[in-house]
């Protein structure tokens, strides 16, 4: 089976601190990140210095050359918005990618279950709603404006909306999930499209994009027979903090057309002098330092019937990250970290030769900086099935 930790939060946005000396706040402990290098890197929160802790990466500069492609992906980046600190420039002559992914294209064999999963979202975005398949109605996309899923009222699912925003943006928060698409009388209604990812940079001194930054939604996939299609994600969040920004790229976050799910992107700058694309919701004002958290909340997956989960879900869905062999219910066990020890922990299964189902986990035992729960009598069927988790206080 393959275990996901996609999480939903709320929480309280935090007052702007007005600074005469702007820095951004990094201390250098991740060293300058260089790449040069031309072709595509996926780059992991994990191979720094100081592995990015709560996904704030302390560099000292910041360097993507022409021909170079960065992905950050919500698995390598523990499916949590990515900040960015610098103490000097920022230079982005390249490209920076936080898409959501597509939703899978139901097929239409025996048993299209196996790309029924939900498309992924960039980091700190949501993922999309899988269509409903036989007796298994089809789920909404998740997030703040995640898309509804279809009905046999109206089978389509609905597309997500950027409808999450206050004028500093926190918490930092990437884009909804698509819904997924009723099934009546055919085979499988398509999967909603995962929502962009959020991205801030901040630096003490300039930003120069004279490349691309992405964060775009993931498209829908069409049904199978005369079911309903799923929703497309929306766009996520692009935030640039500095002194003086500059340039003549691009900061897109909703593929360059005129389409309605469109995420956000934000310039804090004293001297903004950018000059190149901005497709999405644009929001430009004064020099500001962002709070930042002093502690990022996750949940996430520790074991399943003793066996270890690991730290960061595998990119592709269909690659178990954990498997078992049981036919009796299991025990799941999760962590979680500055969540308060009251919130109830929700786990939502889709299997892939099963029916969906929903499990409340035990209570957390613990403090709120660092807690523990089992979510017992936990059904998997054979063969794949995504474990969402759902964290809300």
């Amino acid at each position: 089976m393959t275990i996901r930790s996609y999480f939903i939060l709320a929480f309280a946005a935090l007052p702007a601190t007005l600074a005469g000396q702007f820095s951004s706040g990094s201390t250098g402990s991740d060293g300058a990140l260089n790449l040069t290098t031309s072709g595509t890197v996926y780059l992991t929160a994990t191979s720094f210095p100081n592995q990015c802790a709560n996904n704030v990466c302390n560099f000292t500069t910041v360097t993507i050359s022409a021909n170079t492609t960065v992905v950050l992906l919500a698995s390598n980046w523990r499916s949590a918005s990515v900040i960015w600190l610098a103490q000097g420039a920022v230079d982005i002559e390249g490209t920076i990618h936080l898409d959501g992914m597509n939703g899978g294209n139901m097929s239409s064999v025996a048993n299209p279950g196996v790309v029924r999963f939900p498309a992924a979202p960039g980091p700190g975005g949501f993922p999309g709603g899988v269509g409903g398949y036989l007796n298994q109605p089809a789920q909404p996309g998740a997030g703040y404006g995640g898309g509804a899923a279809g009905t046999a009222s109206n089978p389509n699912g609905g597309s997500a909306t950027y409808n999450y925003y206050n004028n500093l943006l926190t918490p930092l928060v990437g884009g909804a999930g698509g819904g997924g698409g009723y099934q009546s009388n055919c085979t499988a209604g398509g999967n909603g499209g995962g929502g962009g990812g959020a991205l801030r940079i901040v630096s003490t001194s300039m930003i120069t994009v004279n490349g691309t930054i992405t964060s775009n939604p993931g498209s829908h996939s069409g049904p199978v027979g005369s079911c309903g299609s799923g929703g497309d994600g929306v766009g996520g969040a692009i935030h640039l903090i500095a002194p003086t920004v500059t340039g003549a790229g691009n900061l897109i976050t909703n593929r360059q057309q005129p389409e309605t799910n469109y995420g956000v992107t934000q310039i804090n700058s004293s001297n903004n002098t950018f000059s190149g694309g901005i497709f999405g919701t644009y929001v430009g004002a004064g020099l500001y330092n962002p709070p930042l958290p002093t502690g990022v909340p996750a949940v996430q997956v520790v074991s399943v019937a003793g066996v270890s989960a690991p730290a960061f879900p595998a990119a592709n869905p269909l690659v178990p990250d954990v498997t078992i062999n049981a036919s009796a219910p299991v025990t799941v066990a999760i962590a979680t970290q500055n969540i308060p020890t009251t919130t109830t922990v929700t786990l939502y299964l889709t299997a892939e030769k099963g029916p969906d189902t929903t499990v409340t986990c035990g209570a957390l035992s613990g403090t709120t900086a660092s807690s523990t729960a089992n979510c017992t009598s936990v059904n998997y069927p054979s063969g794949v099935t995504i474990t969402n988790i759902l964290a809300v206080w």
